[in-house]
């Protein structure tokens, strides 16, 4: 202890010795002394003197420096104009060559965003119309600065300020002619391309997008004209090649050769690329799409869901695909099933996946498992689910949405399965009356190749084996949603849809008794929400549930809802009968097996209900009961 006592001593007296001496004091900056030979004096004084040899260099300074304060955010408008008044005056006449410079581009970026539109107009003047460049013996115009990495911000910003400008905006795509072909598959022209496609007046690009096809369109497709007055348009590429079937061929070609090289920079994820390979497969035969484009696409096929036309590809490359190409394809949505089918587009390669996919096995276990799982569960150390029973279905979500419902009408559906329209008598597939035309469009049956001179179906599997080896994956699910959340799907547009296909393909005495009691736990007292037989979704939910029993045989001992609904409401028949919405439901619960007992205890209140359907005694007038007498 003595030692080290005396060796901590020893050292402190050093300290103060030293302190004391001025040999342990800090060293104290010496203004007057000569600091320019430290190396990082050195390595600064080197770049400004690189960069004073550079064109503007002056200029390019003193811009930078205003940039510097204009780009403050707390700036208020007066300083921004009087600031990019003097950026301008900095710049004018030298934004071609201090576009490309990486510092200074984003002086002219500065302009064009916070200058007047007579600014602005001056800085694509000279960017759109620019002289022969000396320094680098070639012509510099916007076509090559949407190549260069810097220079492309300055035409994005262009395009995104100044689409409103028409002079702007004709100067721009004068300047971008003859040169998309190479823009539309360069690693950074294709930004500029994007933004330009999706900003710019569809009229004004249109001469750029005839490029993209190649000399024969360009050549030879002829305006058509178009309706209420509007100024004439150019037809479809696959209008066109209907038109000049000799074209085909060349124009498939070029298509090609473009899309190959865009695929080789993978610009799949550009909007406008969407477009082209959609265009391709409106032209393209089934074997060519097989052969070239699925091969490619195969891998990227999450990439194409994000827009319309990309998913329409993918539903094209997806019917024609082989086995191998199938499998690929379905593995890349592995863990996007559920935000797919709830994309306003993507949804829509789920549904084309689901209808000619032989593979079931495969499908369920990389797309209709991740169904089974509750997004929002809490999970155990095991990665378990905790308290399912307690917890909302994993797929409730799903059937309320616009799109995500379709999936399970698609397998609850026979495609066999005939529907009557009431007003025209015409039968068609029951299946297409919950689609829209543009999805029936896209699903469209049976697609075949051609092999030796014959078409063969690209599926081999009859459709409604395919339909019930799948319907076995997720028929519990639907029960279980049905039966749990009854109320809320009656009530919902899309959720009613699915429980009415349930009801008929799934009939069971538990879901028809959570039916009713859906119907029995609000009875309209409440000041929040109507009576299920005057909800306007609810009432037409019971209505179809009532009819569809209507069209098959019942028997006793077989689970009836219109039995269980008569039975728990016979007391409230007057009361549901004196509402619109609910003698509708009654009339069409009087065409079922109840319907002798429907009409004995409505016997007694048929005078008030004929008042009600002829408005007598100043009552308003009700359709419903009008029909439900002649029920």
């Amino acid at each position: 202890m003595a030692a080290a006592s005396s060796k901590e001593g020893g050292k402190k007296s050093t300290y103060r010795k030293n302190a004391a001496g001025g040999g342990g004091s800090k060293r104290k900056f010496d203004k007057h002394s000569d600091t320019s030979e430290t190396p990082a004096n050195k390595k600064r004084a080197l770049k400004h003197e690189r960069q004073s040899h550079r064109k503007h260099a002056t200029a390019v300074r003193s811009a930078k420096e205003i940039w510097n304060d204009l780009r403050v955010k707390t700036n208020d408008k007066d300083t921004n104009t009087k600031l990019c008044n003097e950026l301008f005056g900095l710049l004018e006449g030298k934004c071609m060559e201090t576009c490309m410079q990486h510092d200074a581009s984003r002086c002219v970026q500065g302009v064009i965003q916070y200058g007047t539109e007579q600014q602005r107009r001056a800085v694509v003047t000279e960017l759109c119309e620019s002289k022969q460049d000396d320094s680098n013996n070639g012509q510099q115009n916007l076509g090559e600065l949407c190549k260069i990495q810097y220079a492309h911000f300055v035409v994005l910003k262009i395009i995104k300020y100044c689409f409103r400008d028409a002079e702007c905006v004709k100067m721009v795509v004068r300047a971008l002619k003859k040169q998309m072909t190479k823009l539309a598959v360069h690693s950074v022209g294709s930004r500029v391309v994007e933004l330009l496609f999706a900003t710019f007046p569809a009229k004004s690009i249109a001469p750029l997008k005839l490029e993209l096809y190649g000399p024969q369109y360009a050549l030879f497709a002829t305006s058509v004209p178009s309706g209420n007055g509007a100024s004439n348009s150019l037809p479809s590429l696959a209008a066109f090649v209907e038109e000049n079937p000799t074209k085909q061929g060349a124009t498939l070609e070029h298509l090609q050769l473009l899309l190959q090289k865009g695929l080789d920079k993978s610009l799949t994820g550009f909007g406008y690329f969407h477009n082209l390979l959609l265009d391709y497969t409106s032209i393209a035969k089934p074997n060519d799409i097989r052969s070239f484009l699925t091969p490619a696409l195969a891998e990227h096929s999450l990439h194409l869901l994000s827009t319309r036309a990309g998913t329409k590809v993918v539903c094209e490359c997806f019917a024609y695909a082989t086995v191998k190409d199938r499998k690929k394809m379905i593995k890349c949505l592995k863990g996007y099933a559920r935000s797919s089918l709830l994309h306003r587009d993507a949804y829509l390669a789920v549904l084309r996946m689901v209808d000619v996919m032989d593979d079931t096995v495969l499908l369920n276990k990389t797309l209709l498992a991740e169904l089974h799982r509750n997004p929002d569960a809490e999970k155990d150390d095991a990665g378990d689910e905790v308290g399912r029973e307690d917890q909302d279905s994993p797929i409730l979500d799903l059937v309320q949405s616009d799109t995500g419902h379709k999936l399970f009408l698609l397998l609850l559906v026979s495609k066999n399965a005939k529907s009557t329209d009431n007003k025209s008598k015409k039968s068609s597939p029951k299946w297409m009356k919950y689609l829209d035309p543009y999805e029936v469009a896209v699903l469209h049956r049976s697609p075949t190749v051609e092999e030796n001179g014959e078409p063969v179906p690209t599926s081999k599997k009859e459709d409604e084996t395919r339909r019930s080896e799948l319907l076995v994956y997720v028929r519990d699910l639907l029960s279980e949603v049905c039966t749990k959340h009854a109320q809320t799907m009656m009530r919902n547009k899309y959720g009613s849809k699915v429980l009415l296909e349930v009801c008929e393909n799934c009939p069971s005495e538990e879901l028809f008794a959570a039916v009713v009691t859906a119907c029995k736990q609000n009875d309209g007292n409440a000041d929040d929400s109507l009576a299920m037989y005057e909800d306007p979704v609810g009432h037409l939910a019971l209505k179809n549930l009532f009819l569809n029993e209507c069209e098959r045989d019942v028997d006793d001992d077989e689970p009836s809802i219109a039995r269980l609904f008569f039975a728990e409401f016979k007391e409230d028949m007057q009361a549901i009968a004196t509402t619109n919405r609910g003698a509708f439901v009654l009339s069409a619960l009087a065409k079922t097996g109840v319907g002798a007992d429907v009409k004995k205890a409505l016997k007694a209140h048929k005078k008030s209900i004929s008042e009600l359907a002829k408005g007598k005694k100043g009552m308003k007038k009700l359709a419903g009961c009008a029909v439900l007498l002649d029920s």
